[in-house]
Parts: structure tokens; sequence; C-alpha cells
């Protein structure tokens, strides 16, 4: 009886212990930023289908037509495949692109059919504040806005935290630092006051992170310790080389330069890895875009590995690698599936980042 007492607890530690190494393979998490912007009435897929009037009218973009096809993506069963790929090819969370307005958020059906999905606790979720405008223009506005994250989403149980923290990326700390100038008060300022709203509510702090398209270096790191960030990051390293045109390798090597940079940068604040499986915003602005040519799920392999490489040897911090991003379908830059490559950029995911 103490025999089969004392086999019956080994499986069911080797059985926690297996669960752990197929959660984080490796010893990092992977996330991939959502942009919500394929609801059923949304003008984006006129832009994909190069409709008279569109941003792209008469030329369409059949090779970017997801598998899912035109989407309404406030609907749950949306979310509920999303959370089905995603989490099934190694994916551990989404940062879901967030707004507001200064009263209220916006494009946030995804992330409420999200919550309501099924199984969503097979995949985490937590916010980038695409902090893009002019809000806030207010101490008011930022407070409110702080706790509508408090209330709606850092209590829910499968929000994704860092250090015992919620995790909320920035996607601009100088407009955050200009907006607040209007105010009287500083991105820094603001980053205190959210931790302070954050602790009287119950939480530790907020695991704040910048976005950066600029190459890590001393000036931009040292700025955001110095703001109160927690970790920096990149959004997409497009801008590295400044002409428009050029082939997606030139990109690979671009993030592969920036990756060495970062690790002069980790002692002054630790860095979340950037990767992007490329970059062709034609739909959205014509010949004016930058473009990446020629991507494929096997360039974007190339700097998987590497990614995973640096997630390796990193020592200061919570390990994670950070995809730009799930269905940038207008930006060209996306994993989700589509009608030219399948399944096979999440395939390439999972080869290379968790086997």
């Amino acid at each position: 009886m103490l025999y089969l007492t004392f086999l019956k607890t080994v499986i069911t530690v080797l059985l926690i212990l297996l669960f752990f190494a197929n959660s984080h393979a490796g010893g990092y998490d992977v996330g991939v930023y959502y942009f919500p912007g394929w609801h059923s009435k949304s003008e984006y897929w006129r832009d994909l289908k190069g409709e008279p009037g569109s941003l792209s009218s008469g030329k369409d973009w059949k090779e970017r037509y997801p598998l899912l096809g035109f989407y309404p993506e406030e609907e749950v069963w949306v979310a509920e495949k999303h959370i089905e790929w995603a989490s099934s090819y190694g994916i551990d969370f989404f940062a879901y692109d967030w707004y507001w307005d200064g009263k209220k958020p916006f494009l946030d059906h995804a992330i409420n059919a999200y919550l309501k999905a099924k199984k969503k606790e097979k995949l985490k979720f937590c916010i980038m504040w695409a902090n893009h405008s002019e809000v806030p223009r207010n101490i008011e506005e930022f407070n409110n806005l702080v706790i509508f994250w408090i209330e709606h989403y850092f209590k829910n149980p499968n929000y994704f935290f860092v250090n015992d923290k919620p995790l909320v990326f920035v996607f601009s700390p100088t407009l955050l630092h200009l907006n607040a100038k209007k105010f009287k008060d500083t991105a820094g300022g603001l980053i205190a006051k959210a931790n302070k709203i954050a602790k009287e509510k119950g939480f530790r702090e907020i695991f704040f992170v910048a976005i950066s398209n600029e190459s890590p270096d001393s000036f931009w790191v040292k700025r955001f310790s110095e703001q109160g960030f927690s970790a920096h990051t990149g959004w997409n390293y497009v801008m590295g080389n400044k002409e428009l045109r050029l082939d997606y390798d030139a990109m690979v090597n671009t993030y592969l330069e920036f990756y060495e940079a970062s690790q002069k940068m980790n002692k002054i604040l630790p860095y979340i890895i950037p990767a992007s499986p490329g970059h062709d915003s034609s739909p959205w602005h014509g010949e004016k875009a930058f473009v990446r040519e020629n991507s494929t799920p096997d360039k974007f392999e190339r700097m998987l590995e590497a990614a995973k490489n640096l997630a390796l040897k990193q020592v200061n911090g919570r390990k994670i690698i950070m995809i730009e991003s799930w269905n940038e379908f207008a930006e060209g830059s996306y994993i989700e599936p589509t009608t030219k490559w399948g399944l096979k950029y999440l395939e390439s995911l999972k080869r290379t980042l968790k086997p």
C-alpha cells in the first residue's frame, strides 16, 4: 500500500513537471500582439479586397486573406479559434492593442470576445496601450484609465503577470511624456501614479514595458529606467534601414544587430525580445510604404532562432519573446493562418521556440 501511494505521488510530480516544461519550453514565454481591426463592419477589410474608394482601390491582397475568411472579430467563435490555434502552436499569451478615448475604451471588441470565450485559460492575455493620440489630456483621464485596467482586466485570473505584476506595454513612451507635460506632469510621474493606484487596489505594482523602434542604446534604455519602466522592447525594427524597399533578409539582419546591442543594456533594464514575420504596409500607404519583400516562414525561423538564443543567454528579468503580430494584415506583419501560407508560420514558431 505504501509503495502504491509513493508511486502515485511520483507520477503526480512528474506530470506537474511535464506540464510546466511544455508550458515554458526553454524557460521563456512567447507573446503575440493582436490588432483588433477586423470586426464585421471594419473598413480595413475593404482595403485588403481593393474595393473602390478604399485605401488600396483597385489592388487586392488575396495572399493575405485569413484562412477564416473575412471574419466578424466581435463574435466569440473567432476568439475561440484564435485561442485554439495560438495555444496549440506554442504561444503563451496575446497582447491586445488597447485604445482609450479619455472616457472609455474603443476597438475593444476582440478582447471582450476573448473574455467570453470557452477554454480561454489555454491562452493568457494582457494589453498593449496604443497611446498614439492626445489622450490623456488630464490626470483624471489617466487615473480612470488605470482603474479601468484594474477592474476589467487585472482582476481576471487569466491576465498575464511578470514578477507578480500585471504586464502592460506602452506603445509610445515619448508621446506619454509629451501628453503629460500638457498638464504639468511627466511619463515617470504617471507611471508612479499608476503604481500607487495599483497598490491601493491590492496589486504589487504594474509591469510597464516601453516600446521603441530605435536600436537599444544607453540613452533610451537609461531614460526608460529613470521613468519607471520595468523593461523595454521593440515594436517593428523595419526602420533600421531607411530605404523603402528591401528584402526581408535585411530586416532579419537588423533584428540580429539590435539583439546584439541589447545585451550591453541588459544590466540597466531587462529586454523583452521582439520578432516580426515581415512588413509591407502597401495596402494602407501605397508607394510610400516601407516594404520588406520575400518574407517566408523559413526566413522568419532564422529570426526566431536568434531570438531564442538571446533568451537563453539572458540572466536579468523574465524571459519573453514578443512577436509583432498575429493579424496586422494591412501592414504585412502576421502569423495568423492565411490562404497563402496556411499554418506554416505557426509551425515555424512551434518548431523553433516550443519543440
